[in-house]
């Protein structure tokens, strides 16, 4: 019978016991463990500093979404990134709590992707002639020559500096200890129920601006402190099983040593107020997302109850019911009229279909250079649609026509990685939830390139991608 759980941390060396570890039975073993629990929170305290920095970044990147201009994606932007150096700063200096310098798949996966970005903007002409998205017209212009891969290098520079503040955020992700994930976990989940709480009231008050800043684009639909419903749904999707999960990790600041029937309110009340803020956000597909990522959650936590502490799932179940009692009692008139309004005339699908139907093959092999969507995508852009678009609305085919079958093997790799990693927790249940539920987003939407919500995919994507626990026996 398993008895015991135990993690082989594969940054900071040796057997460490796991937060998300929650095999628990009766007898002198389970002692053992309590005791090796207790002995392992004198070694180290961790990069306390690095789980704060990250921590301030992720809490602060949703209040800079209320109004979605280019200077606001730019600052959101560089926030990121300033965040995200600092924290590898303070990961790597040296001491007792210093990170170590990530392993070699790391490594490797970072090289690749940064030289198919230098390929993209370094200016050879023979190149951007094999690879670039220019029509025939452009090559034979007297005064102009492309010289890049990228039709947009500038696009793909702060692509290439985005990736470099995720690809940090996710390694320290992976190194930290279960003492700092659990603070970031617990920060998150108060983030989107703070959201959820202020969507709802705002909405329900009437309000027709953010926090009196900037307009509310949308006042008939809740979406919190974003301007766009659609990413706030997509934010609460991906979070919404992490605030229920939250309050069964074993060791979770101030929620782990409370009492069941505490857990059980703390839980409800919780998946209550983003259940009803997510529903009422009136975006099909989130709220489609949200409902497919918790049952998901509710699937591992039954299929597994017995690992998951031992305890029944019926709190999960009531959590989700509750959740979508709370929706249908603030009002799901609206988001049922726009599910039967859907149709084919929607303008993302007309995005879809044209980029499907009249982007040459080849674009789709080696891609067009990472942010060059909205460049390439002029040449096929009807006249009615007189606005920039700058998003496919698909992030996983913008991926796919900005990087080709490079950015394809990298995406395979990661996921192969996290499927050989791959063991089930309470943190680990929730965190697979609430990336499937993303996933789904990602085919018709475009939150994977929204800053606030990339850096807690970076997080997710960092811990699911630890080795896995080496099971005792009795």
């Amino acid at each position: 019978m398993e008895t015991l759980e135990t993690r082989i941390s594969p940054c900071l060396g040796g057997t460490v016991p796991s937060g998300a570890a929650e095999a628990a039975t009766g007898g002198p073993l389970v002692r053992r463990s309590r005791r090796r629990r207790k002995r392992s929170t004198t070694v180290g305290r961790g990069p306390w500093a690095v789980t704060l920095v990250i921590a301030a970044v992720a809490l602060a990147l949703p209040f800079m979404l209320g109004n979605r201009t280019p200077d606001a994606m730019v600052a959101s932007l560089l926030l990121l990134v300033s965040g995200a150096l600092l924290a590898g700063l303070l990961a790597m200096w040296p001491g007792k709590s210093a990170l170590p310098a990530p392993e070699w798949g790391w490594i490797s996966f970072a090289a690749v992707f940064t030289a198919l970005v230098l390929a993209q903007v370094l200016p050879i002409p023979a190149i951007a002639a094999a690879f670039g998205p220019y029509p025939d017209a452009l090559w034979s212009h007297p005064e102009f020559s492309p010289r890049h891969w990228s039709p947009d290098i500038g696009a793909t520079l702060r692509g290439w500096a985005a990736f470099a503040a995720l690809f940090t955020i996710a390694w320290i992700a992976y190194c930290l200890p279960a003492p700092q994930r659990n603070v970031l976990w617990l920060l998150l989940a108060a983030g989107a129920l703070f959201q959820a709480a202020y969507g709802v009231a705002a909405h329900a008050a009437g309000s027709e601006t953010i926090f009196g800043l900037w307009e509310r684009n949308t006042p008939h639909a809740v979406h919190g402190s974003f301007s766009n419903y659609n990413l706030f749904a997509g934010y609460l999707a991906l979070l919404w099983p992490l605030a229920v999960a939250v309050w069964w990790i074993r060791d979770m600041p101030l929620l782990g040593l409370r009492s069941k029937e505490v857990k059980i309110a703390g839980s409800l009340i919780t998946s209550a107020v983003i259940g009803a803020a997510l529903l009422g956000s009136t975006s099909r597909l989130g709220s489609s997302a949200g409902l497919v990522g918790m049952s998901i959650a509710l699937l591992l936590w039954s299929r597994y109850r017995r690992g998951v502490r031992g305890a029944s799932a019926w709190p999960f179940y009531l959590a989700l019911g509750v959740g979508l009692l709370a929706a249908a009692w603030y009002g799901l008139i609206p988001l049922v009229e726009r599910l039967l309004a859907t149709g084919t005339h929607d303008m993302r699908f007309e995005v879809l279909a044209l980029v499907r139907t009249e982007l040459p093959l080849s674009w789709y092999l080696h891609g067009v250079g990472l942010g060059g969507f909205e460049a390439a995508f002029k040449q096929i852009q009807p006249g009615h649609l007189t606005f920039w678009l700058d998003y496919a609305h698909s992030d996983l085919l913008q991926w796919l026509i900005e990087t080709g079958i490079v950015g394809v093997g990298l995406l395979v790799a990661v996921i192969v990685a996290a499927l050989r990693a791959a063991h089930l927790s309470t943190e680990r249940i929730a965190l697979y939830a609430g990336l499937a539920a993303l996933a789904l987003v990602g085919l018709g939407d475009f939150s994977w390139h929204i800053p606030a919500t990339q850096v807690v995919l970076a997080l997710y994507i960092g811990t699911i991608l630890r080795p896995g626990m080496a099971r005792g026996r009795h």
